[in-house]
């Protein structure tokens, strides 16, 4: 371990201490727990902070973004506001990682996001999570129907948007051999779906038809 006897940083040769090591040689030169050290800024009683970026690299990103809040806090040098830092550091790594987490606001953008999911011969329902500035948090296929129909129950089309803590969301279904033409069936579901995500304290901000010579936003039609 780089402080294996959780020496304060105070203590160390300035040419180790990763602010100096970071300004001097630049960030790739940098450990993943030097990098910790410097986000959370300084240990708690018994921990140095490199020790506490040491035990958080050893678990990676995954693991940290999968451990619940408390889960995270009650890790041995952590604590209640170091996890919340925590949290918010792989929350900006993920909405990032390859450019991902794009702010929607047409629904061509859509059309192209989903296209690969919508591929073959049954209709598919998918669910785009959006956060309150419409930037994209969570597409999750919902239901996959048959040549001409498909429905979820409302609960399984917002139990991801409120997994994910949206704001947002946008329906999308595909019509694989038909029109990009909503039925009757697609317009009440639509309305069920706005009923109730107005209860929840959501918002349906568009429901997208998408078929091979084009798509049929709800929005753009004013029927939402």
């Amino acid at each position: 371990m780089y402080n294996p006897k959780g020496k304060p940083l105070k203590e160390l040769p300035s040419r180790l201490l990763p602010r100096e090591k970071l300004e001097k040689l630049g960030e790739e030169s940098l450990t993943e727990e030097e990098l910790w050290a410097i986000i959370l800024g300084s240990g708690t009683k018994g921990f140095s902070v490199l020790e506490i970026g040491a035990k958080l690299s050893s678990l990676g990103f995954e693991k940290l973004a999968q451990l619940p809040l408390a889960e995270l806090s009650k890790i041995p040098g952590v604590g209640r506001v170091k996890a919340l830092t925590v949290k918010a550091v792989v929350e900006l790594c993920r909405r990032n990682k390859n450019g991902e987490n794009p702010k929607i606001t047409h629904p061509l953008q859509v059309v192209e996001l989903v296209r690969e999911h919508l591929k073959g011969k049954k209709e598919k329902l998918l669910v785009l999570t959006l956060s309150a500035g419409q930037r994209l948090i969570g597409l999750e296929l919902v239901a996959v129907g048959s040549l001409n129909t498909v429905y979820a129950p409302p609960r399984e089309v917002f139990q991801p948007v409120i997994a994910k803590g949206g704001y947002m969301f946008i329906l999308v279904h595909n019509h694989p051999d038909g029109e990009a033409k909503p039925s009757r069936e697609d317009i009440e579901f639509t309305r069920r779906i706005e009923e109730g995500a107005n209860l929840l304290g959501l918002e349906l901000l568009d429901h997208i038809i998408v078929a091979d010579e084009g798509y049929f936003s709800f929005k753009e039609k004013g029927l939402i």
